[in-house]
């Protein structure tokens, strides 16, 4: 090898002979690294920073290995602008085009643009500090690894820190990356705790940067929000070496590495009400503070509820030292106070973390959505000479089935949205828009007419009842949910509109096209231009709603008052039959 020269910035300083052991496979026959590919890497041109030290024999041996590319200060891309921010993070950063053996990219995501700085990342200075949100993905190939979920990759997450430091050999700033791995007992000899990248994804021994694609988000967080974030996950990481006093830790839907890691950022936050530290959250301004606190209390507490096993363990934490509670004598058998919950009830209501893809990509559209710019870190399989084996992106149920997959998590994300009193407040607005609009071209153009005629209660609520179900639900599912993108996905612009015009068109002719194969009585009805216009003031109103409030229910009820009222009080009932 040859030395990095701090004099002249480059690799033209002594040469060494060094020995990068090329360890045994392990039991599924793979190597966690292959060095053999190192000369012939893209990335050998920027250099590795190696750690390990002299064997018996006077020769340096490696015992990790990271590209210098990857914790420079100077990111490949930028990408400006909070729309086109989220769709990378929702297609590009697994896409196909970054999920190439042995390709490495780092990209800057900036929301707001006035935080763009003309000179790149020259505003992060030595000592400065981010929460780093990490996720690795599979092993494919030939000899890739079997998913324990058939047509899904689970991945692993994590949270960590990336602070700023000068490099001792080259003198310039670089990042240094931290893990807090909430591991369960593993065969590759990963302890939960504190891991140095040099310990964790960069070990030749057990770590991941050379058989899986991985991707670190740095988000920066100053003050005791990291502080207390690292102190709940170090407790939480503690529990699992122990496997709360019996040994034993595995994985769950409740307890797992993703479900504990927002255990902890939920503790840490309740942590930093209490101490009034929410200002240190991030750099942002007040009222994006809170903003951001409160996405988080959604993304960690969907129904507005925590999991009681979650403020069973923050009252265990916060009393610490105060006598409050009291574990007992261990001498006399007493059980750890922390709980680890295993209902159903419980996991529910933190369905959202329960893959670490879905945490991974909500914890960066919150931090996104608030205005802080997101540095992305991507590497996969370095340095990538092994053919046996490909990069699998880390999927939600059933990703790995693109039709299917897809239409199986818009449903999930549009049956259990986060509360948010502005979309309520918004699908009520539509509504009364929307009704404004269909009555007035309705009774102006002769398709409505009055007077208003309510059949009695007991007729009314069974036929309620039915058309909750059909037209509204059935429609809303198929028009709506499965043809539009979903909030989540960050489509926007004419793309967007594009698939609004798709889905209200389809809506539309859907109409005719029913009466002339199987509700041929109605072919008159349906075939009116006046129908038309409400079926397409309907399409659009319920579009709308759904692509602002990502929930099916608000276009669910604005159908079914349409089709209720227009059948029921306005007669349209009788129409039909006519």
């Amino acid at each position: 090898v040859r030395h990095f020269n701090a004099a002249s910035g480059a690799f033209d300083g002594p040469e060494e002979t060094i020995r990068i052991p090329l360890l045994p496979p392990d039991r599924f026959g793979r190597r966690l690294f292959d060095s053999r590919g190192l000369a012939a890497s893209a990335l050998n041109s920027g250099g590795w920073l190696i750690h390990g030290a002299p064997a018996a024999d006077g020769v340096f041996t490696v015992q990790s290995i990271e590209p210098r590319a990857l914790l420079a200060l100077t990111p490949q891309r930028r990408i400006t602008g909070t729309a086109a921010a989220l769709e990378h993070i929702s297609r590009r950063n697994w896409g196909p085009g970054q999920l190439q053996r042995g390709s490495l990219h780092t990209t800057l995501l900036v929301p707001d643009r006035r935080r763009l700085d003309e000179r790149g990342a020259a505003d992060w200075a030595v000592g400065d500090r981010a929460l780093l949100i990490h996720l690795f993905g599979g092993i494919g190939g030939a000899d890739g690894e079997a998913s324990p979920v058939p047509w899904t990759v689970p991945g692993h997450f994590s949270f960590g820190e990336a602070e700023v430091v000068r490099d001792p050999i080259s003198a310039e700033p670089r990042l240094d990356l931290r893990y807090f791995q909430i591991y369960t007992n593993n065969p590759n000899g990963i302890v939960s705790g504190s891991l140095h990248a040099s310990a964790y994804a960069g070990s030749l021994q057990r770590g991941w940067i050379g058989t899986r694609p991985i991707s670190d988000l740095l988000v920066r967080v100053d003050g005791p929000a990291l502080d207390a974030i690292a102190l709940q996950a170090e407790i939480l990481a503690a529990r699992y070496r122990s496997g709360d006093g019996d040994g034993l830790a595995v994985g769950t839907p409740s307890t797992s590495c993703v479900q504990d890691s927002m255990q902890a950022l939920w503790i840490a936050l309740q942590q930093l009400r209490q101490d009034s530290d929410l200002d240190d959250l991030s750099s942002a301004g007040t009222a994006r503070r809170l903003q951001l606190a409160d996405a988080l209390d959604r993304l960690l507490t969907p129904f507005g509820r925590v999991r009681t096993d979650w403020r069973g363990n923050a009252e265990v934490t916060f009393s610490a030292g105060t006598g409050r509670l009291s574990a007992g004598d261990p001498g006399e058998g007493a059980r750890s106070p922390f709980q680890a919950s295993q209902r159903l009830g419980d996991v529910l209501l933190s369905w959202r973390s329960m893959l670490p893809r879905r945490a991974h990509d909500a914890m960066a559209r919150e931090f996104l959505r608030a205005g802080l710019p997101l540095w992305v870190l991507r590497s996969n399989q370095i340095p990538g000479a092994d053919p046996r084996l490909e990069p699998l992106a880390p999927t939600t149920v059933l990703g790995q089935l693109p039709v299917l997959g897809t239409l199986l998590q818009r449903l999930l994300d549009s049956l259990f949205p986060p509360l948010v009193p502005a979309a309520q407040g918004f699908s009520l607005l539509v509504l009364g828009i929307y009704g404004a609009l269909a009555l007035g071209h309705g009774f102006r153009s002769g398709f409505l007419s009055g007077p208003w005629r309510w059949p009695p209660l007991a007729r009314l609520l069974p036929r309620a009842a039915g058309l909750l179900l059909l037209p509204a639900l059935v429609e809303e599912l198929i028009f709506r949910v499965a043809l539009l993108p979903h909030p989540l996905e960050g489509e926007h612009g004419g793309r967007l509109l594009a698939w609004i015009a798709l889905s209200t068109g389809l809506f539309v002719l859907y109409h005719p096209l029913a009466a002339r194969l199987w509700y041929r009585h109605a072919r008159g009805l349906f075939d009116d231009p006046r129908f038309l216009v409400q079926c397409t003031l309907l399409g659009l109103a319920c579009a709308l709603v759904y692509v602002v409030t990502g929930s099916l229910w608000p276009p669910v009820l604005i159908h079914w008052l349409a089709v209720l009222v227009w059948l029921e009080p306005l007669q349209g009932r009788l129409r039909l039959a006519r």
